[in-house]
């Protein structure tokens, strides 16, 4: 067994959506023969489609802090096995934070932090409990980070400002995009709730019904458009905790027959084809993964200028369309400029589109082997 590395992978808290998915696309890419790989979970809310070679543990406590003896009882089995190389990888800062103590005493393991979110998501509160929970992960953060092997961050902006806030070095490496399969699985099926009609015009938004996403700036900007253009059209496609927020907004403004809203779909991307403009009105992100889907799909993009990944993925604004988010009556404009002139964002999408390879599942997963061979 010596020849192999071990990749004890914590992921805890694995929800639909795009930092799992890229988790697990990552960890199915590599060779079972090079590689033996745990992957640990404390709740889930879908099947991980994880190849049958990786083994899966489920933590019986259902808090982070509560599992962190489980957590060193699993590595506690692993460490006097020989391995070529023993690799703890980590994701989401309330792991991350943790990461340093659950491997005090086993020095054999390389650990590695994934950071998915802009620092933002740490300034953004829910209640007095959030608050105190999220200066703990700031502090933590500031005394632990500096001690992993190495810190990974998803954009430019997301990991240059994790390292100036850690004082210490973050490489970046962009979420891994499957073009070719994203295409494949664009045309398995033809929406029957919706047809696709040329007199239409469709905007289109896919997201976990969640405060950070915002689609209720999002909402009010298509009420002010919807009245303006009687033949524009918005499909909502997620689901979460403002679900009920979203419904009773689009009840309140009577936009019932103009706005589809969806529950998640294992794969949406035929609803792409029947769209016409893509919007992301989030408050943070890491590396938007809907953003590269919709431009492999060819669907022009306006996004909120939020931290991180848009002006990237956008080439600060060559590539698609940016608004200051919150900004509805902005998005409006922006909306209302794709009536008038849908040259103008067909251009940006086709630059957007010649730089696509960066994020490209290849390129992304060599950089990784590279990193498990160096490390």
């Amino acid at each position: 067994m010596h020849h192999k590395t071990l990749i004890i992978c914590l992921h805890p808290y694995s929800d639909i959506g795009g930092a799992t998915n890229k988790i697990i696309q990552t960890l199915n890419s590599l060779n079972k023969r090079n590689y033996e790989i745990i992957y640990i979970y404390i709740k889930k809310n879908f099947k991980l489609n994880l190849n049958s070679n990786i083994k899966v543990i489920k933590l019986k406590n259902k808090r982070m802090l509560f599992s962190f003896f489980e957590i060193r009882k699993i590595l506690s089995n692993y460490h006097n096995k020989e391995f070529n190389k023993k690799i703890f990888i980590s994701n989401q800062n309330y792991a991350n934070s943790l990461s340093y103590f659950l491997l005090k005493n086993f020095k054999e393991f390389k650990s590695i932090l994934i950071e998915r979110n802009h620092l933002d998501e740490l300034y953004y509160y829910n209640s007095v409990q959030d608050y105190l929970k999220k200066n703990i992960i700031k502090i933590l953060m500031k005394l632990t980070y500096k001690n992993a092997s190495i810190i990974i961050g998803n954009t430019k902006k997301l990991s240059n400002d994790l390292s100036a806030f850690v004082n210490s070095n973050v490489k970046m490496i962009y979420s891994p995009t499957n073009s070719k399969e994203i295409i494949k699985l664009s045309k398995v099926y033809k929406p029957k709730n919706i047809k696709k009609n040329s007199k239409k015009v469709r905007l289109l938004s896919v997201s976990r019904f969640t405060k950070r996403k915002d689609l209720i700036t999002l909402l009010k900007a298509f009420r002010i458009i919807s009245q303006k253009y009687k033949n524009i059209e918005l499909i909502l496609i997620g689901y979460g905790p403002e679900l009920n927020n979203i419904k009773n907004y689009i009840q309140e403004k009577k936009l019932n027959k103009k706005v589809f809203l969806l529950p998640f779909k294992k794969n949406p991307y035929p609803y792409f084809l029947i769209s016409d403009l893509y919007i992301m009105p989030s408050l943070y992100e890491g590396c938007p993964n809907s953003i590269i889907e919709s431009l492999v799909l060819d669907l022009p993009v306006i996004s909120s200028n939020c931290n991180s990944g848009p002006d990237e993925i956008l080439l600060k604004g060559r590539g698609g369309f940016i608004f200051e988010k919150k900004n509805f009556e902005e998005l409006a404009d922006k909306v209302d400029l794709y009536m008038k002139k849908k040259s103008i964002f067909k251009k940006k999408l086709n630059l957007a589109k010649t730089k696509i390879f960066r994020f490209e599942e290849k390129k992304v997963i060599s950089e990784y082997l590279n990193l498990f061979k160096e490390i």
